[in-house]
């Protein structure tokens, strides 16, 4: 668990918006059927005009009645607008309870078996509900909304905020990257330290799955990509953000507009959301990376037509996983590993 000075971002909007998700009362309830107002309304009153309108913003998000919200963050290998065919190569479930202070980001392989088929197919072929019940079926937690990204989305969110801050936890390097047309590969190499990443950097770091020391695997690529969505929360505010201070509409409309990102968050839930900035660093964030506790890996798998390479879980019901992740944001798992250490 790490103390959430850097919480969430963009490869995606929730982590700019989300990072530091509080439920508290909004200032104007509707309670019974005729409509009366619970808040003193005399709050309500002395507000200005500007103050208002953020406030019946935040009043008509859906996200405001949420005890635990959970946005799917989605990352595509799509290097074209204009390409069809793509792989939702990361998939990582942000959930924050702010009865616990507690952020989960939960990430599963991208050879994971479900619904027929492997899990990043599934958004291509049979559409987002297809990979939002995907989730909820392995993690037990219902999608309030998701947001997808390609690379060029990612590199460019990233440059507007003027970089991403990383700790880079060890030395590693790829010398099978491939370069950007897929046509040949390149050597790269990330030095254990802080770098300030620019987007391109960025998704090198985040995509690299062929590393040494102990780097290449979807597992540590995962954890990656953990750093830089906590990493995006401290770039909000730079100094070289094009977007700093923080105007939620105009970022929205930049960040949700047709050439960009496709989310179902509303600017209603954006607004609510960025009210939260200012207490990001109550929280705890935990890196969570669905592994062989949970999956194990058969080799070619014979139920699939094409005999994949996949994983497939321990328990189709997904129970133990399901029990694991509610505890985690309830702040009450109990690591199996360090109980049997301590005895």
């Amino acid at each position: 668990m790490m103390k959430l000075k850097i919480l969430l971002s963009l490869v995606t909007l929730v982590l700019v918006f989300g990072a530091s998700f509080i439920i508290t009362s909004s200032l104007i309830k509707v309670t019974n059927g005729d409509g009366a107002i619970t808040t003193p309304l005399a709050e309500f009153i002395k507000l200005n005009e500007e103050q208002r309108v953020e406030a019946e913003h935040k009043a008509n998000s859906a996200l405001s009645t949420k005890e635990v919200l959970n946005i799917l963050l989605i990352g595509i290998d799509r290097r074209s607008k204009y390409q069809n065919g793509f792989n939702t190569d990361v998939m990582i479930l942000a959930s924050i309870s702010p009865k616990t202070n507690k952020v989960l980001l939960t990430s599963v392989p991208r050879d994971l078996w479900v619904n027929g088929n492997k899990i990043n197919a599934l958004y291509t072929i049979d559409g987002p509900e297809t990979l939002v019940d995907a989730f909820e079926q392995i993690t037990g937690q219902e999608v309030d909304g998701y947001i997808l990204t390609d690379f060029a989305d990612f590199k460019w969110v990233i440059d507007a905020f003027g970089g991403v801050p990383v700790t880079v936890e060890r030395t590693f390097t790829d010398n099978t990257f491939p370069n950007d047309s897929d046509t040949a590969v390149v050597s790269v190499t990330f030095t254990e330290g802080f770098e300030k990443m620019s987007g391109a950097r960025a998704l090198i770091f985040a995509r690299s799955r062929k590393g040494s020391n102990g780097e290449g695997s979807d597992l540590m690529r995962a954890k990656r990509q953990h750093l830089i969505l906590q990493g995006l929360v401290q770039a909000v505010s730079q100094p070289e953000s094009k977007f700093w201070p923080m105007d939620v509409k105009v970022f929205y409309e930049a960040v949700a507009s047709v050439e960009r990102m496709k989310t179902t968050l509303s600017l209603n839930d954006c607004i609510y959301l960025w009210d939260f900035y200012k207490d990001k660093d109550k929280y705890t964030v935990e890196s969570f990376v669905i592994g062989d506790t949970y999956i194990y890996h058969p080799g070619l798998y014979p139920d699939s037509a094409y005999h994949a390479w996949v994983f497939i879980p321990r328990e189709s019901s997904w129970t133990q996983l399901h029990e694991d992740i509610k505890a985690k944001l309830d702040g009450t798992f109990v690591d199996p590993s360090a109980v049997v250490e301590q005895q």
